[in-house]
């Protein structure tokens, strides 16, 4: 099964979420005086800020690593595909000369047929000039 990377922010929505909801809900049913209330509420909300701000910045250090790790698999690949490329051009190439130099084999064997075709067609014809 696949990991679910979007699942990990939701997650901590979740529980940044029900944490608040939670210390809220705890500070206004307890039995406190509207000052201790006040009180609490703003030590909470500071250590809800300092939450926050810790998460934000471990989200920045893994958005980071992450941006790392793409640009060095995006360099392994950009450098196997001019490697690939490379070879492709060199086999190309190498093709190529290969045809080229076949062809002009075969060139030279074609004229040399046609040559004698012709050698053998003015003999054949000088044969029958002969026996007529």
């Amino acid at each position: 099964m696949a990991y679910d990377r979007g699942g990990d922010s939701g997650f901590f929505k979740g529980v940044l979420f029900g944490g608040v909801i939670g210390a809220v809900a705890a500070l206004l049913l307890a039995p406190k005086t509207g000052r201790e209330m006040r009180e609490d509420l703003y030590r909470r909300s500071l250590e809800v800020k300092d939450d926050v701000e810790l998460k934000l910045e471990q989200a920045v250090k893994r958005a980071e690593e992450i941006l790392a790790e793409s640009q060095q698999k995006l360099e392994h690949f950009r450098n196997e595909a001019t490697a690939g490329l490379k070879n492709l051009e060199e086999t190309a190439t190498s093709k190529y000369g290969e045809g080229k130099d076949a062809i002009k084999g075969e060139k030279g064997r074609i004229k040399e047929a046609i040559h004698a075709g012709v050698a053998a067609y003015k003999d054949e014809k000088e044969s029958k000039s002969d026996l007529s």
